[in-house]
């Protein structure tokens, strides 16, 4: 049987870890709350939005073809993969990374440290590195997609996807490959955001009056088109978050749970040592009076 001294050394080195990964379980909990009120908060533009493309008829629209809205033949794919710049949240990074496919002509671009030094260390073609903070703000979005705008553009890419953890719940966070571009049906990417928000497609019911745009069409359309992108790509980013910090408040809090395991477990062997070495010192002192007598 171990030494009482180092049964109680380690009982205080558990204890020690059990505050530190409950103090972590709880900074990770208010911040999975921020992030869940930040997805919510920013579900109001998407119905003023919705109010936009009500108004754009499928006619309009195939009319004034925008380039991402025509699907291509090339196979030349970017995928954006969305990790965390810290760990300690379970399995979420190694679960997302399963479904990164190798390949040939698939370009990546990621989003994190964890994704960046995965990709790095298994020779992915890598054309870009972005972090982004706990808030993600919409101005973090707007160079990426810049970014991805200019290769698409330019030809150098013909799709784009993001690969994230969608959140479901605190305790679900599934891996989901969602397409950015092209985006073949306008209005069937539109009824995707609706039902992120818990809204049936006909919701907004659709204007059928003759309505003049300014200062035209085609520039009406490229404008929400990039509007879409960007906002698109920020409510991605914003689960990302909100899964990333549910995952490591649950890691934190079965470390806690695992930490006060142990060190009742150590508290009780401490107990038996003590009860041995009390009665062993007890035999050893009625021995030696036997002795004696």
């Amino acid at each position: 049987m171990k030494g009482l001294k180092e049964v109680k050394n380690r009982i205080r080195a558990v204890d020690s870890v059990s505050k530190i990964t409950q103090a972590m379980q709880l900074v990770a909990a208010s911040k999975m709350k921020r992030a869940q009120d930040f997805a919510v908060c920013s579900r109001p533009y998407l119905l003023h939005l919705s109010e936009i493309i009500c108004c754009l008829s499928e006619k309009k629209i195939q009319k004034n073809k925008h380039p991402f809205f025509i699907s291509r033949e090339g196979r030349k794919r970017c995928i954006i993969v969305v990790g965390t710049d810290k760990g300690l949240c379970g399995v979420l990074n190694n679960a997302l990374f399963k479904f990164i496919p190798r390949e040939e002509e698939v370009s990546f671009i990621s989003i994190g440290r964890k994704a960046m030094q995965f990709l790095s260390r298994n020779s992915y073609p890598l054309l870009a590195s972005f972090s982004i903070n706990d808030r993600v703000q919409y101005h973090e979005v707007l160079g990426i997609c810049e970014l991805i705008s200019k290769l698409y553009l330019e030809g150098e890419i013909d799709g784009v996807e993001v690969l994230y953890p969608k959140f479901v719940n605190t305790l679900t966070y599934v891996p989901s490959l969602q397409r950015m571009l092209p985006m073949e049906g306008f209005h069937d990417v539109f009824n995707q955001m609706l039902k992120s928000v818990d809204l049936e497609p006909g919701h907004f019911q659709r204007d059928t009056r003759g309505l003049l745009f300014e200062p035209d069409v085609p520039q009406i359309i490229d404008h929400i088109a990039q509007i879409f992108l960007k906002y698109n790509l920020h409510q991605v980013l914003l689960e990302a978050k909100a899964s990333e910090h549910s995952a490591r408040m649950v890691a934190m809090k079965s470390a806690t749970d695992n930490a006060e395991s142990l060190s009742q477990e150590l508290k009780l062997e401490y107990n038996k040592a003590r009860q041995y070495a009390i009665t062993n010192e007890i035999i050893e002192l009625a021995a030696s009076a036997m002795e004696n007598s």
